[in-house]
């Protein structure tokens, strides 16, 4: 999968926090089965990039997707349609990733492909601003096409002023606990381990 940075100049361990809490931990053995893949150039490589690996490297000065636009990254991988296919950008729910500010507001921004506004062949996306940890889960239930991008969204705020639309988290659980997840728990020890390593905030 994808993923586009747009801050102007990301801080290192932000950006290194973000990109290991988007990670699934809950149903994936992490980093062994990761999927993730930081574009930072314009050129397209000839063949399927490998998973981004921790820690990343201070992008400031070369990420050409600085400040980019929806639009600007839509563009862009519909220019590249083949290879984006292959990394799972394009499929028939695709998902897209864009870590707008690589700060502590741990906010993301998840896309899906709209069916409904397409021109010229050229399908648009729909973007959805969401906690860093939930964006795995949305991207991959999208790709299954087991759940709508609506079911994430609250429909009743509608689009905001940036075109992207409110997260809306699902109902608690009814079971009575507020014991740590494996998947939380594998993600906090991930964490700690960058951290300790002086690779994150």
């Amino acid at each position: 999968m994808g993923v586009f940075v747009t801050a102007a100049k990301p801080q290192p361990k932000a950006l290194n926090r973000a990109f290991l809490l988007i990670q699934d931990f809950e149903h994936a053995d992490y980093p062994e089965d990761s999927h993730w893949t930081l574009i930072t150039s314009k050129e397209a490589p000839s063949d399927v990039p490998p998973a981004t690996v921790l820690p990343i490297p201070d992008i400031s000065d070369n990420n050409a997707f600085t400040l980019s636009s929806m639009a600007e990254i839509n563009t862009f991988i519909r220019q590249n349609e083949d290879l984006m296919t292959k990394m799972g950008v394009l499929v028939e729910r695709p998902g897209l990733l864009s870590i707008r500010r690589g700060s502590r507001r741990r906010r993301a921004l998840s896309a899906n492909r709209s069916t409904s506004s397409r021109s010229a062949g050229r399908a648009e996306f729909r973007a959805c601003r969401l906690p860093y940890e939930e964006a795995s889960s949305m991207i991959v239930n999208l790709d299954m096409a087991n759940m709508d991008f609506e079911d994430f969204v609250d429909e009743d705020a509608g689009e905001q002023e940036d075109g992207s639309w409110m997260w809306m988290s699902f109902p608690p659980s009814t079971k009575d606990t507020e014991e740590e997840s494996e998947g939380e728990a594998k993600r906090e020890v991930a964490l700690k381990e960058l951290r300790d390593g002086g690779y994150a905030d």
